[in-house]
Formats: structure tokens, sequence, C-alpha cells
């Protein structure tokens, strides 16, 4: 098997400006002309063949010399709105946007695998699909992505997801078995009433004085209806009605998000915040809806592929500092996939030397560059293992 992290390591500088190239121009949402165009002319100045199967979305099926099934290795390119502070001299060229959440490095780093699991394709036993997404942040990319067939021809029988942990240093692996990420409901609740003069509030059916009463009745929920072992985070965070001072408006509408490790707790959740924003505007006489808005699934790392994963890395080339208990109370669109096939995300440290606080969707992030030919040869190592012991 090639020495993929010594390979890797000598690939640094290109990583590193291929990253960077990625970083200035930071492109949000479903929507990444520049980006895809950019990371296709990398793949193909290596001789990969590299496939839009959506607008912003790119493919990549490397065959291996020897028959055997198919890994999907992932990664995503899309930025966040979010106005970049963090004084790199490659710093976002586009006002208000930034990679604050390091899909530039997710990026670069399937490059680098997609570059050394070319060059040593004749040695694999089967094939590997690479993706590279666009809209992880809306949750919207994967599902367009598996709409346009990137989990067929070939289906993979396995896939794995490496995200940057910006908390950690470089040589730490964060991992876990059974559910890693939670799921995520974004919910705009609408609530319809009749407005008058604010001298006036019996004339009226007051939307903001139901939006309370639902506020109030969701947020009891949690420590009322739900057993405290349970992880579950509820968070209404936006509420936009009228803007004068003597005018009760006729509407009002609340948007939040739900986030929990649990299906079934997601779904007793969402059919009561539905119920609770029904009966509670009718008793104040008003009209109510729950709209999901956006939504991504648990991620459920199999635990059997996990500890494959590991035992992968014990012949890697590096000893890695390793959380096996890691979970995150944020969420990520792979669950599409992780529902659907055996997969396994886990989290590499890329936190720079000297750093107390470096945080993720923080306008000040900085990332250590070292861990991209780690994360390149890490996900090019496990993927030939894995294809190799399923052969």
């Amino acid at each position: 098997m090639s020495d993929y992290l010594n390979k890797a390591k000598a690939m640094q500088d290109e990583l590193s400006w291929i990253r960077r190239e990625i970083h200035k121009k930071p492109e949000v949402g479903m929507d990444l002309p520049i980006t895809t165009a950019f990371v296709m002319e990398q793949l193909e100045k290596h001789g990969l063949k590299a496939e839009r199967i959506i607008d912003s979305g790119i493919s990549v099926l490397i065959e291996g010399g020897k028959p055997g099934k198919t890994i999907l290795l992932r990664g995503d390119m899309d930025a966040l709105p979010l106005v970049e502070e963090s004084g790199e001299e490659f710093a976002s060229e586009f006002e208000g946007k930034s990679h604050g959440c390091g899909h530039d490095m997710h990026a670069t780093s399937l490059i680098g695998t997609a570059i050394l699991l070319n060059e040593n394709k004749d040695q694999l036993h089967g094939c590997v699909k690479l993706m590279w997404q666009p809209g992880e942040e809306i949750f919207e990319g994967m599902k367009a992505m598996i709409a346009a067939g990137v989990l067929e021809n070939p289906a993979p029988d396995a896939a794995l997801d490496l995200h940057v942990d910006a908390s950690s240093p470089v040589g730490v692996l964060n991992y876990s078995k059974g559910p890693f990420t939670t799921s995520a409901d974004n919910y705009l609740i609408k609530i319809k009433g009749s407005g008058c003069h604010g001298s006036m509030p019996e004339n009226s059916i007051d939307p903001l004085n139901v939006a309370v009463q639902i506020y109030n009745a969701i947020a009891s929920m949690r420590f009322r209806e739900i057993k405290g072992s349970e992880f579950l985070a509820m968070s209404i965070c936006s509420i936009s009605s009228g803007n004068s001072f003597n005018i009760i408006p006729d509407s009002v509408e609340m948007r939040g998000t739900m986030r929990t490790y649990n299906p079934a707790i997601r779904d007793y959740v969402v059919e009561r915040i539905e119920k609770i924003t029904k009966e509670v505007a009718s008793l104040y006489r008003a009209e109510g809806s729950l709209e999901i808005a956006s939504s991504a699934p648990t991620i459920a790392n199999d635990p059997e592929m996990v500890d494959k994963v590991i035992g992968y890395l014990e012949d890697f080339g590096m000893d890695f500092e390793r959380d096996p208990s890691y979970r995150l109370s944020a969420s990520d669109d792979f669950g599409y996939v992780a529902r659907t096939i055996p997969s396994v995300m886990f989290f590499i440290g890329c936190k720079p030397e000297g750093l107390e606080r470096n945080l993720l969707h923080n306008p000040k992030v900085v990332f250590d560059e070292r861990a991209l030919p780690i994360a390149s040869a890490v996900m090019a190592h496990v993927a030939t293992k894995w294809l190799e012991e399923h052969a």
C-alpha cells in the first residue's frame, strides 16, 4: 500500500494554496459557481474525471484495479453568511461571507485524498466515490446530491465524512459510536390575528399576546414532558412583527430550532409544537401554523464501522490523541447518507498553537493548515483499508 501520509505531507504547499484560493472567495448556499469550477479544475489537473451532478455539486469515481465494493467519501464547499475577522492575509474577499466552518479545509483535503487514491488506483479493491456538495449549512445540499444520483451507479456500501475541529489541536481525533450529531429542525411559526389602534386592544386579536403564550408553552415543554436524561435543545431565536408604537399588528412570525439525538423525541416535539401553536392560537381567537423550514437527521455512526476505522489507523503512521466519546449538539446533512448506509463521521483537530479559544462559526476562527495532509491521508488510508477488508 502507498505511504499516504508521507505523500500527503509532500503536497502541503499545494494543499495550502488550494485552500487559500477557496477561502478567499467564499460562496453561500446552493449556488457556488466559482468554488465548483475551481475544485473541478484542480481535480482535472491531476487526471481525475470530475462530474458535475448538480449545478454546484461534484462527483469523482475512482475505479480500482481489483474487484470489490464501493465506499463514498464526502466533502462540503459552502461558506457562511459571516463577516470574517481572522486577520489572515488570504481572508474573504466577499463582503459578509466567510469559511467560518472550515468547509474550505474539507474541500481541499478531499482533493488531496482523490489525488492520493488515483495514484494508487491499481491497488484498490473496488471503487471510491468522492463527492463535493453545496448547501450543507442550510441542510439542502445532500438531499439534492442524493436526488441527482450520488448514491447510485455504483451504489456505495459505506461512507466516510471528516470534519475539522477548530477547538482541538492538530493530532487529535474525535469520534463516537452511535449518535454523533443531533438532528435539526428549523421551524417557522405563523400567527394570524387582527390589528388595530394600540389604545383599543379590546378591538384586536393581538398576535403578540398569542406569541408570548406559545413561547412560554414551548419553553416549559422541555422540562415537563421530556426526561431530563434526554438531550434536547429548543430555542426560539426570532420574533418578527409590527414596527409602530401605536399599532397592534395583524401577524407574528417566530423562528426557532430544535436539536436532539433521539429520533423519537424529535417526532414527538415537532408534533407537540404544531399542536401547541394551533390550539393556543385558537384559544385566543387567532390562527396558528407550523412549517419545518429545513431539517437534517441525526448522524448515527455505525459502531462496527467505527471499530474498523480506528483499527485501520493503527498502522497509519501517526499516533492520534483520541476522544472516543465526542458528540456534537450541532447538526449536519451527512445524516441523510448515514441513515441509508453504514457510515462514520469523525473530527480532526486543526487549532493553531498558542490559541486558547478558537470556535467554528466565529468571525475570528483560524485553521492550522498542517491538518490538511493529515486529513487527506486519513481518508485515503481508511478507504483503502476498508475496500481491502471487504473485497
